[in-house]
């Protein structure tokens, strides 16, 4: 039986760290109002994770089959449980944010830290509208490559770049004033 649960343990793991960092792929309808949201390839994956180790746990502390396999029952539930109640909608929340927060940058200024030449791509950093320090992957138009520590404004983004263009004269220095 020790086998059995050892199966579902790697198997549950291995298919949670894929959904999670993945997608979550729905079966049955979804988790829609008239879905079932415990049918989803995740949730099935945790009951198998969670199922596994309480298994696992429970054979190895001497339990005998019949209370391993509650165990592992209840482990499986409760893992889905959790997962769908706490984690998941956590990161639903996170995920639908990403793309807003992208959107936001357009209209910041930053600096390139990583020269962006004409045809390929740099690297700029930016204060984000939250205060937070953002190094992004960026390409530019303009006709000769941006080189490290040039301001830069960030006039549109995508799913993989920021486009930026040059400040006129923010790479000029002001002009000394002396008092008499």
């Amino acid at each position: 039986m020790t086998g059995v649960y050892l199966a579902a343990f790697g198997v549950g793991g291995v298919a949670v760290l894929t959904a999670l960092l993945l997608t979550d792929v729905e079966v049955g309808g979804g988790s829609g109002p008239d879905g079932l949201p415990f049918l989803s390839l995740t949730s099935l994956a945790a009951g198998l994770l969670g199922a596994g180790t309480g298994g696992l746990i429970s054979t190895w502390s001497g339990l005998g089959s019949l209370g391993a396999a509650t165990v592992a029952v209840v482990s499986g539930v409760a893992l889905i449980t959790a997962l769908q109640g706490l984690l998941l909608p956590y990161l639903r929340r996170q995920q639908s944010n990403s793309q807003r927060g992208r959107v936001s940058y357009i209209g910041l200024l930053g600096t390139v830290t990583l020269d962006v030449p004409t045809d390929g791509w740099g690297e700029v950093a930016f204060v984000d509208g939250e205060g937070n320090r953002v190094r992004a992957r960026a390409v530019t138009a303009e006709p000769e490559a941006l080189p490290k520590s040039t301001p830069v404004y960030i006039a549109d983004v995508d799913d993989d770049y920021v486009h930026v263009v040059t400040i006129p004269g923010a790479g000029t220095d002001p002009p000394i004033l002396e008092r008499n």
